[in-house]
């Protein structure tokens, strides 16, 4: 793992400051919803207190004392309470006024809210009303076989004009009957019509404007949609629906009103029209009130959930990211609590307040205060991450310059001992200090190397030509027989230390014209031709075979060098391979170099040696020979290869019949 990527992934570690600011925002929210809750329940007891014994808020209807011998029991508390009838009708409460277009998209989607009254099979209706702001809104849906509409342009007293009439029956808040009747020519908008007598006991179907509505047809009847005053109306409230198959016929007559003087069987079991406004006094942006019985049904309610409340209407797009990280799955978006509604004695439950409040205003707080503190730690872990990224891309370019460093530290004429990064005052610094100082070193050492050859040669040379001068004047004198052989050894040892010093000069005076030589461009193809075409008359009993391109190979160097260095490979060659073996002399080229392949029978390499082949004064040959051998010649193949811009290496045969010694030149 590199550098920069331990350092980057330390600097990822800084991550956890917004993960912990998450977990610290889940427990202020929990808090919050904590404190909100225990708000609520307060809010919600100080209303229900305040209605205690309000049955006049409550129900619009006064309730019988809760002694009374006839007084119903509500089944929860035991108390008195309005209990419903048969012929009862309990209006919702609406949170908008329905369109009065004879059609029920714009009631609630509450199939147990539906009265249902029937007098057969086929003479059957269902009733919906709800209250809004002091109407009464009633959804009628009569099962009609055969719809029949009134004769138009008729008095609409005239029995033989006659169709299908809807009644209403009511008792006024003096406690009177009254009856309306609905009677339409045609689909569309109704309007209410009363009976009036006359003076003289004529009869009058004047309208009422007060009650009007819309009468639609639909599959199977036809549907009825109205709206009453509240101001219109007592306790008492019915519907008649007269049936007719032909005009002027007698009508099956069905509902919640006597046939005979339609007078109201049922009643309306509601809140009072204050009740609302007496909530409405209490409403707060982003909260609901409801007023239920006991049992959950809703006499009124104020609804101001939709309104805006705390920072603002609009939640940032960071705020709804961050909401992500932070939201726990089943979060309520809505407080609710409740409390019960006493009667004036504290014995009995009358009803039940709800509390319904958005999580709107802390959930804002709370994102307002995640949004600034992730924030900062984002942006403090993307400055950390990015400074971690940049330092550990600064350490990685200071390491590669060193390593580059090192790596071309050797040269031909020995080791570079200017380092970079020396003068640096840190870890690095310290280091590239002892690299160069270790440098320096190996550089002494080297040259001590280098000129160890030439020293020796000048200092043997001399005791060497005495030992040689004495052998000399002790073969001219009477030397006893057995004294014959170690003349001989010694005169041997003293031939093979005067090759050694012609070999370490030859190094030597290798060396010094490399120093000196010039470089020229030449054609290297004629150079190897004329070479090897010598080869065959210095080497008879080997076999010389080119494979050179035809075009011309142009180099930049010393001739003389190349020849020399093709000489010792050529040499090396003839020593390691049988007699009559081929020895094959290829220059082929590639994308950046000159490359010369002399391929030779014989063994092959051990694996141990390949890398040391070309060091001096190091030699692989085992064994007795007639020929000194001193590990110099392939030396002096990668130095002339090196002065070239190139390298020489050695690997066997892909047969494994022998060697190959490459020199790459660089073009």
């Amino acid at each position: 793992m590199s550098l920069r990527l331990k350092l980057l992934l330390l600097g990822l570690a800084t991550l956890v400051l917004p993960w912990g600011g998450c977990q610290y925002a889940r427990e202020m929210e929990s808090a919050l919803r904590e404190g909100e809750e225990n708000s609520l329940q307060a809010v919600s007891q100080t209303i229900a207190a305040s209605l205690q014994g309000r049955t006049d808020l409550l129900y619009r209807e006064s309730l019988p004392p809760a002694d009374a011998p006839d007084a119903p029991a509500d089944e929860t508390s035991g108390h008195a309470f309005p209990q419903s009838g048969p012929y009862d009708l309990k209006p919702l409460a609406l949170t908008a006024a329905p369109l009065l277009d004879g059609y029920p998209d714009d009631w609630p989607h509450d199939p147990s809210a539906w009265a249902h009254f029937a007098k057969d099979d086929r003479h059957r209706f269902a009733i919906l009303t709800g209250v809004y702001e002091r109407m009464l809104y009633v959804l009628l849906e009569v099962r009609d076989q055969h719809p029949l509409f009134d004769a138009p342009g008729t008095n609409p007293l005239d029995p033989g004009t006659f169709g299908d009439r809807v009644w209403l029956g009511f008792q006024d808040s003096q406690g009177e009957e009254r009856q309306v009747f609905l009677a339409a020519t045609a689909p569309g908008a109704v309007t209410a019509r009363r009976i009036e007598t006359g003076e003289y006991g004529q009869q009058s179907a004047p309208l009422e404007p007060r009650i009007h509505g819309a009468w639609q047809p639909m599959s199977q009847g036809y549907r009825i949609e109205l709206r009453v005053p509240l101001s219109m109306l007592g306790d008492g409230f019915g519907v008649l629906v007269d049936d007719r198959d032909a005009r002027g016929a007698e009508p099956v007559s069905y509902g919640t009103l006597r046939s005979d003087d339609l007078h109201t069987l049922g009643r309306l079991i509601m809140a009072a029209p204050e009740l609302t406004f007496y909530l409405a006094q209490f409403m707060q942006p982003g909260l609901k009130l409801a007023v239920t019985t006991p049992s959950g049904r809703v006499l009124a309610r104020a609804d101001a959930l939709a309104q805006v409340t705390g920072l603002g209407s609009e939640t940032p797009i960071l705020a709804r990211l961050y909401r992500r990280f932070v939201d726990q799955p089943g979060t309520r978006q809505l407080l609710e609590s409740s409390a019960p509604i006493y009667d004036r004695d504290h014995k009995g439950v009358i009803g039940k307040l709800e509390v319904t409040q958005t999580a709107n205003r802390w959930i804002r707080l709370r994102d307002h205060a995640l949004m600034r503190m992730l924030n900062f730690s984002l942006s403090t872990s993307a400055v950390a991450v990015t400074l971690m990224f940049a330092f550990a891309a600064w350490l990685a370019l200071r390491l590669s310059r060193l390593r580059q460093a090192s790596e071309s530290a050797l040269t031909r004429s020995g080791l570079v001992t200017s380092f970079p990064e020396t003068d640096s005052r840190d870890e690095l610094g310290d280091v590239a200090r002892g690299f160069s100082t270790l440098l320096q070193r190996l550089n002494e050492y080297t040259s001590y190397l280098r000129t160890l050859a030439g020293k020796l040669a000048h200092e043997i040379r001399t005791p060497l030509t005495i030992v040689r001068s004495s052998l000399d004047n002790l073969e001219s004198e009477q030397v006893p027989p057995s004294a014959r052989a170690y003349l001989e050894r010694a005169r041997q040892g003293s031939e093979r230390l005067n090759a050694i010093l012609i070999a370490m000069g030859a190094a030597t005076r290798v060396e010094e014209a490399i120093g000196s030589a010039e470089r020229v461009s030449f054609d290297l193809v004629p150079v190897l031709q004329s070479a090897v075409a010598a080869y065959g008359g210095a080497f008879p009993e080997r076999t010389f075979l080119t494979e050179l391109p035809a075009e011309a190979v142009v180099i930049r160097g010393a001739p003389d060098l190349i020849v020399q260095m093709l000489d010792k490979l050529i040499d090396n060659a003839v020593d390691f391979s049988p007699a009559g073996a081929p020895i094959t002399v290829r220059l082929r080229l590639d994308a950046q170099a000159a490359v010369i392949e002399v391929d030779n029978p014989g063994p092959a390499l051990p694996a141990h040696v390949e890398g040391r082949l070309f060091e001096s004064l190091w030699q692989s040959r085992a064994g007795p020979e007639s020929r000194p051998h001193f590990g110099l010649g392939l030396y002096i193949v990668r130095l002339i290869a090196e002065f070239h811009g190139g390298e020489a290496s050695a690997a066997n045969l892909p047969d494994g019949s022998g060697a190959r010694f490459l020199v790459r030149l660089s073009r």
